[in-house]
């Protein structure tokens, strides 16, 4: 009978409006209550599994790799200085270090919204189906964008609240729920600003969202203009969202650009001190205040001198609190090089040594946030067939060989740039991707080599939990 039910609500949904900005009836996170049995009625007897209502798809059981499902919140472990910290979680009362290669779909809530299909059941199926592919690669984690494409109003925050609630509510129906990063602000252009062509050094001078006035001149925080101040308050006003244990960690900002805004990327002078004065101490605070999750930041853009030292130095200042939950973060990409030993190598990875350093040396954990090899002398395909990478190779020059003791590098969380979902199948006929962005660095559907040596990394020992 409660299954019934269920099911009837769920249908019931499917009365929404068809518009793309219809507002979506709350996600069904209840279970029907049941009757309590008498007093003393088998009080012997274990108690029984919380109920939950079913996933919107078929949910694939005991995939390798993914995790179950979580008691707590995934908190920061720091180090004594020279080591680096981590991330654990605890599963059936007992806390996990977790290890880690994921996926991205940056753009997910975007197509939930503006493909997903018209009603809130069609949109649960897209994610559930999504989510289930990403759990059959055996990525235990998935890093997404928490904007739409078109950023720039109230109206937009609230659907990306909306779309995010939904898919961590359908993630909570799986029996091995994934984990979210969610980014909360990209600087680059593609999605969180209000002309999504443009990084926030391009858009116009007059917006909040331009870099100097968003950095600079308290941008990011102009209510009302649907800028990151507005996210993380829409966000944290959705128990749904603030409260789920799912999301890993809320990422502040991505690929943060300083060289043509701010100092000149050259991390000194008055622009420098108010970057740190006027964005980075307020946002950090404020994100940390309202959500309870940890909090990432990293991959800041600018010139190699000064680098480290300003870094440490404004994070040595923090409160306590706030240093407590800090997961430092880089990117890194390659390309495809004769050999191993190749100067481009080096050109690719010197701010991954850099980012490595500030984090060992003040004992946070540390995410590789993008991974990823573009191919040289190859136009962008988007869903196609290409070039081919060597996926041996980028995991050899950037993570080192995998044994323990052979290490290069003591990375253990990392999230792959371009496994995108193409082409997946709604059913009925429907179709879409998802995380495909086009570039160079995107595996190309004709790949196996690549998408076997990835299903390999994520099974080693030093990327799994314990």
């Amino acid at each position: 009978m409660r299954l019934f039910l269920a099911f009837f609500f769920i249908v019931a949904a499917c009365d929404a409006p068809s518009r793309p900005d219809a507002v979506l009836p709350a996600p069904l996170t209840n279970p029907t209550p049941t009757r309590p049995s008498p007093s003393n009625l088998h009080a012997n007897l274990p108690s029984p599994p919380v109920s939950r209502p079913h996933p919107a798809c078929s949910d694939t059981r005991d995939t390798p790799g993914i995790w179950p499902r979580p008691d707590g919140f995934a908190r920061v472990v720091p180090a004594k200085p020279g080591a680096l910290g981590h991330l654990e979680q605890d599963f059936a009362g007992r806390p996990v270090r977790l290890r880690f290669v994921g996926a991205h779909l940056f753009d997910l809530l975007d197509k939930l919204l503006y493909e997903g299909g018209p009603t809130e059941l069609d949109r649960r199926r897209v994610a559930c189906i999504a989510l289930d592919a990403v759990a059959r690669s055996g990525a235990p984690v998935v890093r997404l964008w928490g904007s739409l494409k078109q950023t720039g109003s109230s109206t937009e925050i609230k659907h990306a609240a909306d779309m995010l609630a939904l898919l961590l509510d359908e993630n909570a129906r799986r029996e091995q729920p994934l984990r979210f990063i969610v980014t909360l602000q990209n600087h680059q252009a593609g999605y969180g600003a209000p002309d999504s062509t443009r990084s926030l050094d391009d858009q116009d001078p007059k917006s909040p969202f331009f870099a100097k006035r968003f950095y600079l001149e308290g941008g990011w925080k102009q209510a009302g203009a649907g800028s990151l101040a507005d996210r993380i308050e829409a966000f944290a006003a959705r128990p749904a969202i603030a409260e789920d244990r799912a999301i890993l960690a809320f990422e502040l900002v991505n690929e943060l650009d300083t060289f043509r805004n701010v100092a000149r990327g050259t991390w000194d002078g008055p622009e420098a001190g108010v970057w740190v004065s006027e964005f980075v101490q307020p946002a950090l605070r404020l994100l940390g205040e309202r959500l309870p999750h940890p909090i990432l930041l990293g991959d800041l853009r600018g010139h190699e001198a000064a680098y480290v030292s300003f870094q440490r130095a404004w994070i040595e200042a923090l409160p306590a609190s706030l240093r407590a939950r800090l997961v430092w973060t880089t990117h890194v990409y390659t390309t495809v090089a004769p050999s191993g030993n190749d100067p481009a190598f080096a050109r690719a990875t010197w701010k991954l040594e850099k980012d490595l350093t500030i984090a060992r040396s003040l004992g946070l954990p540390f995410l590789l946030g993008e991974l990823g090899q573009h191919v040289p002398k190859s136009a962008p395909r988007f869903c196609q067939g290409g070039a081919r990478h060597d996926l041996g190779q980028l995991f050899d020059v950037v993570l080192g060989p995998a044994g323990p003791r052979a290490e290069r590098r003591p990375i253990e969380a990392a999230i792959l740039w371009g496994e995108g979902l193409c082409d997946l199948d709604l059913e009925g006929g429907r179709r879409i991707s998802i995380g495909a962005g086009g570039d160079s660095a995107d595996i190309g559907p004709d790949e196996p080599a690549a998408r076997e040596r990835i299903r390999e990394i994520r099974q080693d020992p030093r990327f799994r939990v314990e």
